[in-house]
């Protein structure tokens, strides 16, 4: 089986390991296999940070979502 690998730019709610910076910032990817992999520098240290998402769970949640919205609006 052949994965495809995609690239692109993700803003993400992250936290420095080397420094107590907590904020939002930009992140260049690589998605394979729904596995998002990519490294961004704190702003307030210079740490270079490593960064992974399994994007399933993400699709899980917004499933979730969905799931509850629907059952919401049949309720009514």
């Amino acid at each position: 089986m052949m994965y495809e690998q995609d690239t692109y730019v993700v803003e993400r709610a992250v936290a420095c390991k080397q420094c107590d910076f907590d904020g939002e910032q930009d992140i260049d990817v690589i998605v394979d296999s729904g596995i998002e992999f990519g490294e961004w520098e704190c702003p307030s240290c210079d740490y270079t940070n490593d960064y992974e998402n399994d994007t399933a769970w993400d699709m899980a949640d917004m499933a979730y979502a969905q799931y509850k919205e629907e059952r919401a609006w049949l309720s009514k």
